[in-house]
């Protein structure tokens, strides 16, 4: 009779979200893909519809509360037979008795369920493995042998910080520990907890720093042509409602660029040792937001104009500082650009958005004097930073890379006519 409405696995390193905003009371009727809540996640809030029609019987949190994946957002009376909600229980074989949300932990998704745990029959002595939804999901996502970590919850339960603690601990050479941080009582300090937002860009570049060995290459390049051929038609840019930037132009190298180059629009599978190669661009863009840095991308860039690819950046970008972009608007980058000249910066060392291969960072057109045909020119100076995978990119093919970009850059014309 009643329908368990659980928080799914949506996928790109999202584990929990926070209960924003409730669009139905118990007691009320609802039906099939009317919106039933808003959940704050770490990168988008989501308008999860309701999967059926029925009688709102249970809330599974309030307002303000955080739910994990695999936990029930709400139980619907659907009028059915089939469907009843059942608590599975699993004994525990520690020689203590278990807990009464036992059942609560076991997820009824084949999404959620652990790749580490065999399926194989186990001999009488080997232990089930007590976690959490979210610690099952996190530990199939890192690469986390389930039994291998020792839980630190009720009964021995694995949780989402054990799994993080076994991660780094698997990544970083055993000598080496994590200093606590201790404040001193010189004066007064204060702690403030740090968005669930900025929880998923540690994760993310840790993650990123643990796993990728980055080299960087800078560079600079003159781009009068390119200044000049923006304010030419900007305005009429302008007349059809688009607000041209220099971000649209580099895109459209950066397209180029990676056609010439394929191996930058790739990911690299260590555990099988093999590249895979991406045969549609999704390139993605650090957008800087109230709240943190979120990384949206734009879909199929090779098959866009200038003007398109501007239109579209500024519409994903407000979208992303609105916290209204759609979460399919932040999967599967295969090549990022990052800004530094949004923050009146001119170089950097930006960080590889795992798993792809290599980032492009951008900074700030500025004039300075350059040396052109033996003669000193004041001129406009696009600086470059490139970073990549050094498993596999050497620094030749990245140089050449760059130099792709730059000659493209230097003659904008090869971008009208590509």
């Amino acid at each position: 009779m009643m329908y368990d409405f659980k928080f799914a696995d949506i996928g790109e390193g999202i584990h929990e979200g926070k209960i924003l905003k409730w669009f139905f009371k118990v007691g009320a009727q609802v039906k099939e893909g009317e919106t039933l809540v808003i959940v704050e996640t770490d990168k988008v809030n989501a308008e999860l519809p309701s999967p059926v029609d029925g009688i709102v019987e249970k809330l599974g949190a309030q307002v303000g509360d955080t739910i994990e994946v695999g936990q029930t957002i709400v139980l619907i009376n659907d009028g059915s037979a089939t469907e009843a909600v059942k608590e599975k229980k699993e004994p525990l074989t520690e020689g203590k008795s278990a807990p009464g949300v036992i059942g609560e932990i076991e997820v009824s998704s084949d999404m959620m369920a652990s790749s580490d745990e065999s399926s194989q029959t186990k001999q009488p002595t080997e232990q089930k493995v007590l976690a959490t939804p979210v610690a099952r999901q996190l530990a199939k996502d890192l690469g986390v042998d389930l039994k291998k970590v020792e839980g630190s919850g009720e009964f021995g339960r694995v949780l989402k910080e054990d799994i993080y603690s076994a991660s780094e601990n698997k990544k970083a050479p055993q000598t080496v520990t994590i200093p606590k941080v201790s404040m001193s009582a010189q004066g007064e300090v204060e702690y403030v907890p740090i968005t669930n937002l900025r929880k998923a860009v540690v994760r993310s570049m840790t993650l990123s720093k643990q796993i990728i060995p980055h080299t960087v290459l800078m560079d600079e390049v003159i781009v009068d042509k390119l200044v000049d051929l923006r304010n030419k038609v900007k305005e009429q840019a302008a007349a059809q409602d688009i607000k041209l930037t220099y971000m649209a132009f580099v895109m459209k190298a950066v397209v180029l660029a990676l056609k010439k180059f394929p191996h930058f629009n790739a990911s690299f599978d260590q555990e099988n040792e093999r590249m895979i190669y991406k045969k549609y661009m999704n390139l993605g863009m650090a957008v800087d937001t109230p709240v943190g840095l979120i990384v949206p991308n734009i879909k199929d860039a090779d098959q866009k104009s200038i003007l398109e690819l501007a239109k579209e950046l500024r519409e994903v970008a407000d979208k992303t500082i609105n916290r209204t972009v759609q979460l399919a608007q932040l999967q599967n980058t295969t090549f990022t650009i990052t800004n530094f000249g949004a923050a009146d910066v001119a170089y950097g060392t930006p960080i590889i958005n795992h798993p792809e291969v290599a980032i492009l960072g951008i900074g700030k057109i500025s004039e300075k004097p350059v040396v052109i045909n033996h003669e000193i020119k004041v001129a406009y100076v696009l600086p470059l930073s490139l970073a990549v995978d050094h498993r596999v990119i050497d620094g030749a093919d990245a140089g050449r890379f760059l130099s792709e970009i730059k000659s493209l850059l230097n003659d904008p014309m090869m971008l009208l006519l590509n």
